[in-house]
């Protein structure tokens, strides 16, 4: 929509689009945001699972060959800790799942506002050049036949 646009209705509508042209790219960075936060806390999921996973493993299998019940009871406590950080990490990345859905979704509907605007603006501009074409016809149409008639 670069060109200068001929039509009243499509420069008004000009307006229009580059309001919600704005939208739509501010709709589409809050998305990306959400869906940067998303992966993020993701990794810090993983991290977690892969902490509990290191300290179950230190339990089945010592590396010293023999474990003091107090540190078997230490470890317990904080493997348990972790498994109540990742119970609230998967309540979060749930929170942040709807969160970047709804983002998704809110940008999907003002790009297709977009190019509703933009098809709508280039029908009337199509619509704008047709009319000045068949006019450009019509008058020089009248002008061959005028000019046929003074010449005979």
């Amino acid at each position: 929509m670069d060109q200068r646009l001929h039509h009243p209705r499509a420069r008004r509508l000009k307006v229009v689009l580059d309001l919600a042209v704005k939208d739509e790219k501010q709709a589409l960075q809050r998305w990306g945001q959400f869906q940067q936060k998303l992966q993020h806390e993701q990794e810090k999921q993983t991290q977690l699972s892969s902490y509990r996973e290191d300290y179950q493993r230190h339990l089945s299998s010592p590396v010293k060959g023999v474990i003091t019940s107090g540190a078997i009871h230490n470890t317990m406590d904080f493997i348990g800790q972790i498994e109540t950080a990742l119970k609230s990490q998967s309540k979060q990345l749930a929170q942040l799942e709807r969160q970047t859905e709804t983002a998704h979704s809110h940008y999907m509907e003002l790009h297709a506002k977009t190019q509703a605007l933009e098809k709508m603006i280039q029908r009337l501009e199509d619509s704008y050049v047709a009319q000045q074409n068949k006019a450009e016809q019509v008058e020089a149409d009248e002008w061959v036949t005028r000019s046929l008639r003074t010449r005979h």
